[in-house]
């Protein structure tokens, strides 16, 4: 949210009210840890890009998406699945093409941003020999959208992939810049928190 807030005032774009971020998120029951393939859904939470502190936004963050993972619950489980299963490869395929052919997400995007958190091992990770030391990941952009943030743990630390729309976010690599200065100023803002306390 402080690196979007800093992108944003510097190209004089703050909106007064938060951006909705996108958040793919597993639905994946504890019966079927382990098993092959994916079962994922999305949940959308206000990133609070309007609020100037660091604390004050990783609060709002914390509540905003607490609330969002609450309304994620009240879905059944593999309800998603069970209605892609019904529903023929054919009629899916031909539904998503309507829905890109009439630019409905260009008209009304029901969010700004997609933000993705993967965990990744707490183990070293080898590949002939050589161990892998970062893990940055690439994702996608769908029609309509501009940024795709996907974050991978791995031993500890978190990796950032970006992936944007050249017309809409040109200069990607001040984004990824504000990233680390604030993740950096949070890290600060919590030790001084801590210190008063």
């Amino acid at each position: 949210a402080g690196a979007l807030r800093r992108w944003l005032l510097n190209h004089e774009a703050l909106p007064s009210s938060p951006l909705v971020a996108m958040i793919p998120v597993s639905v994946r029951d504890p019966a079927s840890k382990g098993a092959m393939g994916n079962r994922v859904s999305a949940m959308l939470a206000a990133l609070p890009t309007q609020l100037a502190g660091a604390v004050e936004r990783l609060h709002a963050v914390h509540e905003t998406t607490r609330i969002a993972k609450s309304q994620q619950a009240a879905i059944p489980q593999g309800l998603v699945d069970e209605i892609s299963d019904f529903a023929p490869p054919a009629l899916v395929a031909r539904a998503t093409r309507v829905v890109f052919a009439t630019g409905v997400l260009h008209r009304l995007p029901p969010f700004n941003v997609v933000i993705s958190n993967v965990p990744g091992p707490n183990v070293p990770v080898y590949l002939g020999g050589n161990r892998l030391l970062a893990q940055y990941p690439v994702s996608v952009l769908t029609d309509g959208q501009g940024l795709n943030i996907t974050l991978v743990g791995y031993l500890g630390q978190l990796h950032f992939g970006l992936v944007a729309c050249r017309e809409l976010v040109p200069d990607i690599d001040a984004l990824a810049g504000y990233l680390v200065d604030e993740l950096t100023e949070l890290h600060k803002s919590i030790g001084a928190a801590d210190a008063d306390e």
